[in-house]
């Protein structure tokens, strides 16, 4: 058995991963003796994006190895590839073609899919099997179903007595802590344990805990907590009287600390320091006392210090139990309640047929466990026999276990293989099961499932950034690897690090420190430096589009997106492009909420406000007292005196998207082009399909979405885009700045850990939740081993972020961070800021007095690029009842007819055209159409010789080579609104254009308007247009230049 049949690589930032993928693959291909042994193949990645570009990139290189010309330039992945398998280019190009043509007729076949989707097929495939309904549908909104369990649990309440009385209970704890007696916010967070398979272990063992085992380990904790209480008490209060009876007083202790401590502690107060020097100074038996005090003094302290010492290491040993007690019991009633919490949702999930995309593992998990041969992969592994398994480091345990008997049918067999890819430094979703720990023990060799020893290669050249980035992040990171981690695994993933750099460009990294002062508004600071950053590499000639923005936090996004807007910046983010954030539709959701809410006076005055704005009413208060009415048909009607008209008695019998689309026409925003709107009812409009027609339904649906729902906007605009770190993975922009590069790397929202109890003491609890925080470490042994895993996975984690987002330029890199230092002028260790200084230090380049570094050149771009203007189309909508639909029968007037013969060969050529952009893509276009059924082999030849004369024809085969950026059938927007779409535009370099317009029949006046039209959009997009050409295809075709 070969010893490559299992590979892992691991791929830093840039190194050519998908190079790597791509031509492992295509040598799979071309080894086989078929042309179909891609249906052999499995391909899993952890995004549709990346299998999008994948799959692209697979089907380019076979276009582009079959398109060939012997003799001509290879391109660099052919000639490895000839190497590699001692074959020839004609050999290549040869099969390259045959592979690609069945591809394009097994495309169902051509598997390369997300972990999710494949998992998906696999559960569809066995549906019957797995004991689920056929016809089940998959759930992506898995918070809004939780929400819905926790409102049913919580309408229980009053038919349950246990349970009623767990939420009164409750509720009444929380208001006793000065916080909200909400209870739906806690249920609703803890839910999410649900669904997140990090925690599905602990969950498991509470199954047939009752809301009665709660309650009782309940009563427990708290008599515990209060036999602790009053043992701290007692202990402090006899170390104060011996202190009285001593004869001493607070200030005979140095600064009082000792028995300060023991009066905080006496008075209730634990939220106490326990590393203090005076209680290094108190356990050692150093002195206790100033040197002030008398020998008489002295005397008695040191007396008294082995009895101090043995009651302060006891009440300290109270106090972390304290501690350890309370943090278990806080979470114990949301705890309680998570079983009923999942009865509910399966009920929920039972009555809508839905399954939870985050089920999909377990459900796998469940059926293969403990079996030789799982029975859903039998048939599988017939049909795989070579995996390759992308961005290795994002996958889960429970994945990474159910993909292992796949894979180890592969390479057991004589010719199966599996790939894996990966970086470890590029873990950045354990939030939500990733376990890098899994890849580092894979490539360390550490651990193998398998009985093949697999090969570990290296990608240690980056071919993204230039050469003063790459040098930079090799640097600040070995550094990082050296001097900050404490698990030696991390540690060393850092050290070895270090890349290769391919690019000759010098490239530029800047890192700048804000003198923030407490006064400061430091986010205006922070915006501040990126707008002058922004203006600075426009100076240079860079374009918008060469820069994004990526930050840490969607909040600090919204800033920076607020601030450039307001400074004539145009920008791209989700976050600024949310539907909410539209004046337009917020007026339509405040309609259908008052609709709901018919006395809402608020709802009726944002009504109010929005109709002022729009109709440009500078006296809103008088406004506002003509129209504001208590009566909602009232209100509707004193609408009418300006021309806005609702028909009360009409909206609620509507259909919710025919209510909306009412209401935009109400509005008078039907005429507008506006992206906003569009999208909307959109949202309407899928809602309406997926889940009901209800307005309450969707009103609540909105506001829980209103954050994720925005307008999706097409690449390459000229705009900054704005992005977090999160989403930024994978790609790379020519400009990255990243600011407010001050994360503290140790703070956490609100976290929790499983601790391992004895049942025997917690009521046959083996595990509990509780509050994570640095009490933890304390809490005996176990206690220590959780702090320090967690405290390296925080730091893993964190650094992995900033190694993302530094190894996303190409270009120019630009961080803008803080000066981080304490009163001694130590960098903070916590910080990304205080890291940033440490290793300026650490070179020796750092000056207080300098706040601004920086490494290789700065660039100026002397090419132009084209900017393309963002389009929207028009809003189309009228009422149903003027759309006056009716059948055409004059169509039956060409039927059989010359004319319908011409039109219909008009039509078909255009499309066949539509495909092309070379001579080379003849075939492929025949192909694709023959495919999908719009040639027949009647008309193939006849059309075949049209075409190729059009492309050969002598003023026209020059427009047909690879030497222009072709756009085929393009739509453009005009300022007005209007839509042209133009045949064919080719572009050169210099964005010099020849316009190409197909017709047939006769020829019309209206054609060269047509095709002048076109030339005035295109050159008020900065494009120079040097030809206009009519293609007429007749017999013989004419080329007429207007």
């Amino acid at each position: 058995m070969s010893e490559t049949t299992f590979k892992i690589f691991n791929a830093s930032a840039g190194s050519g991963k998908t190079y790597t993928l791509t031509k492992a693959y295509l040598k799979l291909l071309f080894q086989s003796d078929n042309y179909t042994e891609f249906k052999n193949i499995l391909a899993i990645t952890f995004t549709n994006k990346a299998v999008g570009e994948m799959k692209a990139r697979i089907i380019l290189m076979l276009k582009v190895f079959s398109t060939h010309d012997l003799g001509e330039e290879i391109h660099p992945m052919m000639i490895a590839i000839c190497e590699e398998l001692s074959v020839t280019e004609e050999f290549l190009k040869t099969k390259s073609s045959h592979i690609l043509k069945h591809i394009v007729h097994n495309y169902g076949a051509f598997e390369i899919s997300t972990i999710d989707g494949f998992t998906h097929r696999v559960i569809r495939t066995f549906a019957h099997d797995l004991h689920l309904p056929v016809n089940f549908e998959v759930e992506l909104d898995q918070d809004r179903l939780l929400t819905e369990a926790v409102d049913a649990l919580i309408a229980k309440a009053g038919t349950d007595k246990t349970l009623t009385d767990t939420l009164v209970d409750f509720a009444i704890e929380k208001t006793d802590d000065d916080k909200s007696w909400d209870i739906s916010y806690d249920f609703n967070k803890i839910a999410k344990l649900l669904v997140n398979e990090n925690d599905i272990i602990e969950l498991e063992k509470l199954e047939g805990k009752s809301l009665e085992d709660f309650k009782d380990l309940k009563k427990d904790v708290y008599k515990r907590i209060k036999s602790i209480e009053t043992a701290i008490i007692n202990s402090s209060s006899e170390i104060l009287t011996l202190i009285e009876e001593s004869g001493l007083q607070f200030d005979d202790f140095s600064r009082k600390s000792l028995p300060n401590h023991f009066l905080n502690l006496k008075n209730g107060r634990t939220d106490l320091s326990f590393e203090s020097n005076w209680q290094t100074d108190l356990i050692e038996g150093q002195p206790l006392y100033p040197k002030r005090v008398s020998d008489y003094i002295v005397s008695t302290i040191e007396s008294l210090q082995p009895q101090l010492a043995e009651s302060f290491n006891y009440t300290k040993s109270l106090v972390l139990d304290l501690k350890f007690l309370k943090s278990i019991y806080r979470n114990i009633t949301p705890l309680s309640v998570l079983n009923a919490i999942q009865n509910e949702l399966n009920q929920i999930k039972n009555q809508q047929n839905k399954i939870l995309i985050s089920e999909f593992n377990q459900i796998i998990s469940k059926e293969i466990k403990d079996q030789p041969t799982p029975f859903i992969y039998e048939r599988l592994g017939e049909k795989f026999r070579h995996y390759f398994i992308d961005e290795f480091q994002d996958t889960s345990k429970m994945q990474w276990e159910n993909l292992v008997p796949l894979l180890d049918n592969a390479i057991s067999g004589p010719n199966g293989s599996a790939m894996l890819v990966g970086d470890a430094k590029q873990a950045i979703y354990r939030w939500r099961g990733g376990d890098p720990e899994q890849f580092i023990e894979l490539y360390n060799k550490n651990n193998n499932p398998f009985f093949v020893e697999a090969v570990v290669e290296n990608l240690d050249t980056n071919y993204r950034s230039a050469k003063a980035i790459v040098e930079f992040n090799n640097s600040f990171f070995k550094f990082l690897g050296e001097t900050f981690f404490e698990n030696r695994d991390y540690a060393e993933l850092y050290e070895s690090a270090p890349q290769h750099s391919n690019l000759k460009s010098p490239g530029y990294v800047d890192l700048t420190f804000l003198g923030i002062k407490k006064e400061d508004d430091t986010t205006e600071l922070y915006v501040n430096a990126v707008l002058e950053t922004i203006k600075q590499c426009q100076a240079n000639g860079y374009d918008l589009s060469d820069i994004c923005v990526i930050t840490r936090k969607r909040k600090e996004g919204v800033a920076i997106a607020e601030y450039l807007s307001d400074n004539g910046i145009n920008i791209t983010s989700s976050e600024t492009l949310l539907l909410k954030n539209s004046e337009k539709v917020s007026a339509l959701h405040s309609t259908l909420k008052l609709l709901l809410q018919p006395q809402n006076d608020i709802l009726k005055i944002e009504v109010l406000s929005f109709i002022a704005n729009i109709q440009g009413i500078e006296d809103k208060h008088a406004f506002y007292e003509i129209h504001l009415k208590k009566d909602l048909n009232a209100f509707f009607k004193s609408l009418n005196r300006i021309d806005i008209h609702f028909n009360g008695d009409l909206l609620l019998q509507m259909p919710l998207y025919e209510l909306v689309e009412y209401l935009i026409r109400a509005f008078k925003l039907e005429n507008t082009s506006d992206a906003f709107l569009q999208f909307y009812l959109d949202t309407v409009l899928e809602f309406t399909q997926t889940q009901n027609s209800d307005i309450s339904a969707f009103v609540s649906y909105f506001e829980e979405q209103q954050d994720k729902l925005s307008v999706v906007l097409p690449d390459h605009l000229n705009a900054v885009q704005i992005m977090t770190i999160h989403k930024s993975k994978g790609l790379e922009f020519p400009i990255v700045i990243f600011p407010f590069a001050d994360l503290d790397i140790y703070k956490e929202l609100s976290p929790k850990v499983w601790f391992p109890v004895d049942k025997n003491v917690y009521n046959t609890f083996e595990s509990l939740l509780l509050n994570y925080n640095k009490d933890v470490e304390h809490f005996k042994e176990i206690g220590k081993q959780i702090y320090m895993e967690h405290t390296s996975q925080l730091q893993l984690d964190n650094i992995n972020l900033l190694y993302v987002v530094l190894t996303r330029a190409v270009e120019q890199l630009y961080i803008i961070s803080k000066k981080d230092l304490d009163s001694k002028g130590l960098p903070n260790s916590k910080t990304f800021s205080g890291l940033f200084i440490s290793y300026l230090q650490h070179k020796g380049s750092w000056l207080d007095s300098e706040l601004h570094y920086s490494f290789g050149e700065m660039p100026i771009k002397k090419e132009e690029s084209e900017a393309l203007e963002a389009r929207q189309l028009k809003l189309i909508s009228t009422p149903k009842e003027s759309h006056n639909l009716s059948i055409i029968t004059k169509s039956g007037l060409l039927w059989d007819t010359q004319q319908e013969q011409a039109i219909e060969k008009g039509n078909l050529i255009h499309l066949i055209l539509s495909k092309i952009k070379s001579e080379d893509d003849i075939g492929f276009a025949f192909e694709e159409l023959i495919s999908s059924g719009d040639l027949n082999a009647q008309t193939l030849e006849s059309t075949q010789r049209v075409v190729k004369e059009l492309i050969r024809h002598p003023e026209l085969t020059h427009y047909f080579n690879t030497t222009y950026e072709v756009y085929n059938e393009r739509d453009i927007i005009t300022k007005t609104g209007e839509i042209l779409r133009p045949d064919r535009l080719n572009i050169d370099a210099q964005n010099n254009v020849v316009i190409i317009d197909y017709k047939t029949g006769e020829k019309q006046a209206h054609h060269k308007s047509q095709i002048n039209a076109y030339q005035t959009v295109l050159e008020a997009m900065n494009l120079t247009i040097t030809k206009k050409l009519l293609i007429y295809i007749n017999e013989p075709i004419e080329v007429i230049e207007v």
